[in-house]
C-alpha cells in the first residue's frame, strides 16, 4: 500500500445549536449568579468566550471510518500515512470508539482573529480561528494524497484537536453499580464554551457537592459529555400495559426534583417541536430520561419509552 501526492479538494460544515433558557432552579441565587458566569452568560468565565488572541490547539481530521471493521482500517491507513516521507510520522495517530476509529494528522496551536469580511460560515467581525500556513499546506499535501486512482483522505479537514478525557474514575457511570441511570444533561463545545469535559466534570462536582449521586459520560464517538444522576436496578421500569413500559416511582421521584426535570444542553432547557399524548403538534422542552449503563466503552443506549419525551414528569 502505497500513498503518493495528487490533486484532490475537501469541505466542511459547522454544525449550530441555539441556547433558550438558563435553568438550575433548585439553586439561590447566589449560585444562579455562579451558574451564569460559568456558562459565560455575562462574560467569559472559567470555559467561556473566546477573544481575539486566544490560542487553541487543532489537527488535521484525516478520515473517520465506520464499517464494521474501523479499527483494523483505521489502523491500516495510518500506518500508510506513517510511510508516507514528507510527513512526520510521529504526528500521525488515531481514535478509536466502539462504532468509529478516526486518524488525525499534527497539532497546529491557532489563534481566534476577527473576521475581515463576510463568508457563508461567519459575519464580518466574527471571531473566527485562522489557519496558519503549516496547517494549511499539511492539509492540502493529505488530501492530495492518492492510492492508485483513489484519495483515501479527500474530505481531509481541520478541526479542534479532540479533547483528553478527564474527571475521576469513580465518577465515571460506566463504573457505577446499578443497570440503569437518568440522564439529566449534556456539554458540547460552542462558541461560547471551548472546554465541554472540563465543564460537564465541574457540573458533576458541583451536584456532589450538594449531596447528589451524579456521574458523567465523555462519549466516544461524539464530542459531549453526558450528565446522569441515579442509579436504578431493572425494577426503574414498569410494565404499564399495552407492551408500553413506564418509570418507576423511585424515577419519577428523582424527576420530580427541579434540577432533574430536563435534560439540559450547557445548562439550559432546550424546546422541540414534537407530538404531545392528544397528537398535537406542541413546543416543548427535552425532559430528563433514562438510559441504560454500558459497561463497555459503547454508549449509553435510551430506552425505548415514547411516553418519557412527549408528557413532563409526573
Amino acid at each position: 500500500m502505497r500513498l503518493a501526492p495528487r490533486c484532490a479538494a475537501g469541505s466542511w460544515a459547522a454544525l449550530l445549536a441555539m441556547v433558550i433558557a438558563l435553568q438550575f432552579c433548585g439553586c439561590s441565587d447566589a449560585d444562579k449568579k455562579k451558574w451564569d458566569d460559568f456558562w459565560a452568560m455575562e462574560g467569559r468565565g472559567p470555559f467561556g468566550s473566546r477573544q481575539a488572541g486566544d490560542e487553541e490547539a487543532w489537527t488535521i481530521e484525516c478520515n473517520t471510518y465506520l464499517s464494521e471493521n474501523h479499527a483494523k482500517a483505521a489502523d491500516s491507513m495510518a500506518t500508510a500515512l506513517k510511510r508516507v516521507p514528507e510527513l512526520r510520522s510521529e504526528s500521525v495517530w488515531v481514535e478509536h470508539g466502539p462504532k468509529r476509529s478516526t486518524v488525525f494528522y499534527g497539532e497546529y496551536p491557532l489563534k481566534y482573529v476577527q473576521a475581515q469580511v463576510a463568508s457563508e460560515s461567519h459575519a464580518e467581525g466574527d471571531l473566527i480561528i485562522k489557519l496558519s500556513d503549516e496547517i494549511k499546506s499539511d492539509l492540502d499535501f493529505i488530501r492530495k494524497l492518492a492510492m492508485g486512482d483513489k484519495y483515501p483522505f479527500f474530505s481531509a479537514r481541520p478541526i479542534p484537536k479532540p479533547l483528553a478525557d478527564v474527571g475521576p474514575p469513580e465518577w465515571d457511570i460506566r463504573n457505577a453499580r446499578g443497570i440503569y441511570t437518568l440522564n439529566v444533561g449534556v456539554t458540547y463545545n460552542t462558541e461560547t464554551l471551548h472546554n465541554y469535559k472540563e465543564a460537564a466534570i465541574e457540573w458533576v462536582r458541583d451536584l456532589r457537592s450538594r449531596g447528589h449521586e451524579a456521574y458523567y459520560y465523555h462519549d466516544p464517538d461524539r464530542p459531549q459529555t453526558s450528565i446522569c444522576v441515579g442509579t436504578f436496578g431493572e425494577e426503574a421500569l414498569t410494565d404499564t400495559g399495552g407492551g408500553r413500559s413506564g418509570y418507576s416511582e423511585a424515577v419519577k421521584a428523582l424527576q420530580q426534583k427541579e434540577e432533574f426535570k430536563y435534560n439540559l444542553e450547557n445548562g439550559h432547557i432546550m424546546y422541540r417541536i414534537a407530538n404531545d399524548e392528544h397528537g398535537q403538534r406542541v413546543r416543548m422542552p427535552n425532559w430528563s430520561f433514562i438510559v441504560k449503563i454500558q459497561r463497555d466503552d459503547a454508549r449509553p443506549n435510551e430506552v425505548n419509552d415514547p411516553s418519557h419525551q412527549s408528557a413532563p414528569p409526573r
